[in-house]
């Protein structure tokens, strides 16, 4: 445009014009260009958008519930380290290779728990019946049991058992202060032949100990063990404990399929979904639930080249301590993980949040942009307890899309009639608008 006003002051005919009208020449061709290259980028723009929106518009609820009726309905619970463990992958691997994806099964070890039996009962006189739950990596009592008198333990510190009062004792503890494995810990090495923590809240828990203990260890609400206190505090009071349980090192896997990037196929996303459940438990919305959304998108994008490398991620041993992410995280190879999206209870609940745990919130203000232009109601905030943990460890950007408000996971009660498909088509659209933007656009 500089060029163009000078020729205006001087002769065409001249050397000067005449340069200027040659750079005048290629100026507007550069021009031309510009605009032809801004019009071609405006084109994949929009056909960018109009391939999300078709890729959006094949998203099916009731697609993805078809794979919540066959792993939850017709193989149901299926605990790592099972037979129905292996059953579960097979399934999940034989969908993956009927869209054409290469399946890998990434085997790990994890410690193995399961109770087989457990009852606590006062022995030496009438008292109601009571209601443990075995903490999980508890130990065993012998074949038969162990009958001994309760020793008050308060929260079960060291000092808590001093003088040696506890020993050939099993150990009554109030929850609050310490881990449980800390005080399961302190209860042994005071001698005591087991471990019983109450609540301090009126109601049940549940808990882990993290690993192995050597005595076996059980949970009481709070109201039954403010019972025991009592009556120990009232005279001598024995009970006889029965916990059988195994723990031992097993196999699972972790179920990989992927999908290599057409321009930048050493940069991977993630999309997860943990495909265990716990003891007794269908699993349906726990999370058979973020299984079946993943294996639906994977099969919408099957023919979809992409420019970033996609792998969708079926975790083994979730229940049990998020054994199979921290096993994928530190084996992943050598190439970036550019983001991970981790499904996790998608089917029950009218709430759908967005969350991170302590990691960057870059991913999760992008899909909350994203629910935004879709019109998915969805709240944003910090969340752990599921495979993002081990993702944001290693520092990649994760969101964690969810519902929260399920009273009956890990229940024998998380069966398949109460998974919404509706619920599933949500989350899934999300998911998969998540994907599309940080993989790329289709190419």
């Amino acid at each position: 445009m500089g060029c163009e006003r000078r020729a205006r002051r001087d002769p065409v005919g001249g050397p000067r014009g005449r340069r200027c009208a040659a750079r005048n020449v290629v100026a507007v061709a550069a021009c031309a260009a510009v605009g032809l290259g801004a019009l071609v980028a405006l084109q994949r723009s929009d056909a960018g958008a109009a391939t999300r929106e078709a890729l959006l518009a094949r998203v099916s609820g009731q697609r993805a519930y078809q794979h919540v009726l066959a792993l939850a309905g017709k193989i149901g619970p299926h605990v790592a380290g099972t037979p129905e463990d292996r059953t579960s992958g097979q399934y999940i691997a034989a969908a993956l290779a009927r869209d054409g994806y290469a399946v890998e099964w990434q085997p790990f070890t994890f410690p193995y728990f399961a109770v087989r039996m457990v009852s606590l009962a006062v022995s030496s006189g009438p008292a109601p019946p009571l209601h443990p739950r075995v903490l999980q990596y508890s130990g065993a009592t012998p074949a038969g049991g162990v009958t001994a008198e309760i020793f008050v333990a308060g929260l079960g510190r060291p000092e808590d058992f001093a003088g040696g009062a506890a020993s050939g004792k099993v150990a009554v503890i109030e929850r609050g202060g310490a881990t449980f494995k800390a005080k399961a810990e302190a209860a042994a090495a005071a001698g005591a032949v087991a471990a019983v923590i109450y609540n301090a809240q009126p109601g049940e828990f549940s808990g882990t100990l993290g690993s192995a203990v050597r005595i076996p260890v059980v949970g009481l609400s709070g109201a039954e063990g403010q019972q025991l206190v009592a009556a120990a505090k009232a005279g001598r009071v024995a009970v006889h404990l029965n916990v059988q349980a195994a723990n031992e090192p097993r196999t699972t896997w972790n179920i990989i399929a992927t999908k290599p990037g057409a321009r930048e196929p050493h940069r991977i996303v993630i999309v997860g979904a943990h495909r265990d459940t716990v003891e007794g438990a269908p699993g349906a919305n726990d999370n058979t639930s973020g299984v079946a959304v993943a294996l639906d998108l994977a099969e919408i994008l099957k023919n979809v080249p992409l420019p970033s490398t996609v792998r969708f991620v079926f975790f083994g041993a979730e229940e049990e301590g998020l054994y199979g992410s921290a096993y994928y995280v530190d084996h992943h190879g050598p190439d970036p993980i550019a983001a991970y999206v981790n499904l996790d209870m998608e089917g029950v609940g009218r709430r759908l949040m967005i969350s991170t745990y302590r990691g960057s919130d870059s991913l999760v203000q992008t899909a909350a942009r994203l629910a935004s232009e879709l019109r998915i109601p969805a709240i944003v905030g910090r969340d752990g307890g599921s495979d993002h943990i081990n993702f944001e460890r290693i520092g990649v950007p994760v969101a964690f899309v969810f519902r929260p408000d399920d009273p009956y996971y890990d229940t024998p009660k998380d069966t398949v009639d109460r998974v919404d498909p509706s619920l599933l088509e949500v989350s899934e659209r999300l998911a998969l608008a998540i994907l599309l933007d940080t993989a790329g656009a289709p190419q």
